[in-house]
């Protein structure tokens, strides 16, 4: 019995690869762009992913399933804002207080940001003709 994981996360988090977990356990990794067949020992298995800080959804997977793991809407928006940030950081502030201060709360956010949300989710792919390579 078997499962097939696409990683399909552009290039978000593209340097680190995700922990496949299965029933709450850590049991393979999948790098980026890669496909992976993972052996299940029931029928029907919870699946979910992580990395770092970051989590997925979690999904009911049977028998069979392909899944396609993807970057979450809010993903590319928590890279948006953290870019801006960054900017405005470096260049925006001159005082080194307010500087230090500035890159304090930038750490706490994307801190927050990473373990507050989900940053994949995890889908499955019904046909053949449907995956996307």
């Amino acid at each position: 019995m078997s499962i097939t994981i696409k990683r399909s996360t552009n290039f978000i988090g593209i340097a680190l690869p995700l922990n496949i977990k299965i029933d709450g356990r850590k049991v393979e990794k999948v790098y980026h762009e890669e496909e992976k067949e993972i052996e299940i020992e029931r029928p029907m298995v919870e699946l979910s992913v992580s990395q770092f800080l970051s989590k997925s959804t979690k999904i009911t997977v049977a028998e069979g399933d392909y899944i396609e793991v993807r970057s979450s809407l809010w993903r590319s928006i928590s890279m948006i804002i953290f870019f801006i940030l960054l900017f405005v950081i470096t260049l925006g502030i001159q005082t080194e207080p307010y500087k230090v201060l500035a890159v304090s709360g930038f750490v706490v956010y994307a801190f927050i940001a990473e373990r507050a949300f989900e940053q994949f989710r995890l889908e499955k792919v019904e046909f053949e003709e449907e995956r996307r390579f």
